[in-house]
């Protein structure tokens, strides 16, 4: 009876520990429409290298001169680099760029958000996400 016990209770204890792993990463349809693509184009004005995601702000001027803060969530600088891109050295505060991206489902007041799919630096494309 106490072997019963004790494997039920191992075997409770190594569910609850595969499980928390997995609740504590978000689901890409949850916060973004992956089914659509969006290309924009405009200046970045912030990166924050954070892990396990990336943050960019890029300012894009639309046709009336008005400027739209989009925030884009981004992979890790680790995740980065193995696509190719390397972050500190390729990206440039201030420069213009070209960004394929699925937009969020809502947006915060006063921004856009979107997940980056692909960014064009230096006429290079780099795939960043395949949702």
């Amino acid at each position: 009876m106490i072997k019963r016990v004790v494997i039920a209770s191992a075997a409770a204890v190594g569910l609850l520990a595969i499980g928390a792993p997995a609740t504590a990463h978000h689901s890409a349809n949850a916060e973004f429409d992956t089914q659509k693509v969006v290309t924009i184009t405009g200046v970045l004005t912030k990166v924050e290298n954070l892990n396990p995601h990336g943050w960019w702000s890029v300012d894009v001027t639309g046709p009336d001169g008005k400027v739209t803060r989009w925030k884009l969530e981004t992979g890790g600088v680790a995740g980065l680099i193995n696509q190719g891109l390397k972050v500190k050295t390729d990206l440039k505060i201030g420069e213009t760029y070209t960004i394929k991206l699925s937009p969020g489902w809502k947006d915060p007041e006063g921004m856009r958000i979107g997940i980056v799919r692909w960014i064009t630096v230096g006429g290079k494309d780099y795939k960043l996400f395949d949702l």
